[in-house]
């Protein structure tokens, strides 16, 4: 099988992209089905259509300032077209006003949306016949849960995956999604909510090393990218 080349966002985050952007290319590397490379300047990387064009799938750990137009446009162009994405965390709260952007998500951090405390808790898969989440069994971890994210553009959108957000922790009695597919034109998006860590965190990188965050975020990605997951 030939290698999913894929392109990470990175360099301006309000959570530790330093780490997190890192991190997930060396998981995806690892993994053995993916060729991932990060770029610290994708207003800057992503005015090249061109080496846009090689990439199967993009990989969105940035929450920072507008890009140039040609670049959101040459973003645009290729998910429409069928490349695949990911949005990871807070990757959900960027580029308010852009619809283009705003619809590929689908469910945003946008007014209205917070979190409770960083804690423990569980995600339940609620869709065990995807390809993302198939053979897959609820886990546990400590992370930030996000709540009340604001369904924008009448987007549709399919929730794999939900974790209950306690009041005790500061949440809002209800299940949250925490797994979230979209489509955009021909291109298939991956929304992982989850994955917070911020600048200095003494929590580190706890997140991220949970096993099934490791797993169920290379599957998005590779069905992202493919369509599928070979199990």
């Amino acid at each position: 099988m030939s290698l999913i080349t894929t392109l990470i966002l990175s360099g301006v985050n309000n959570h530790d992209c330093s780490r997190s952007s890192p991190f997930c290319a060396k998981l995806l590397n690892d993994s053995g089905r993916f060729e991932a490379v990060v770029t610290e300047d994708p207003g800057a990387t992503l005015q090249n259509a061109e080496y846009l064009a090689q990439f199967d799938l993009v990989f969105s750990d940035y929450n920072g300032p507008e890009w140039p137009a040609v670049a959101k446009t040459n973003f645009a162009n290729a998910v429409r077209g069928g490349t695949g994405l990911v949005i990871l965390h807070a990757a959900d709260n960027a580029f308010t006003g852009w619809v283009e952007y705003e619809q590929m998500v689908g469910l945003l951090w946008r007014e209205g949306t917070a979190h409770g405390a960083f804690h423990e808790f569980g995600v339940t898969i609620v869709d065990h016949e995807h390809p993302i989440t198939r053979g897959v069994t609820d886990f546990s971890l400590l992370d930030e849960l996000y709540h009340k994210l604001v369904h924008m553009h009448n987007v549709p959108y399919h929730v794999l995956a939900s974790a209950f957000s306690s009041p005790e922790s500061g949440g809002t009695g209800k299940n949250e999604p925490v797994m979230v597919t979209t489509q955009y034109g021909a291109g298939r998006v991956f929304h992982m909510v989850l994955g917070h860590v911020w600048p200095g965190d003494p929590n580190g990188m706890i997140p991220f090393e949970n096993p099934g965050f490791q797993q169920t975020l290379v599957r998005g990605c590779e069905w992202a990218a493919t369509g599928d997951v070979k199990d």
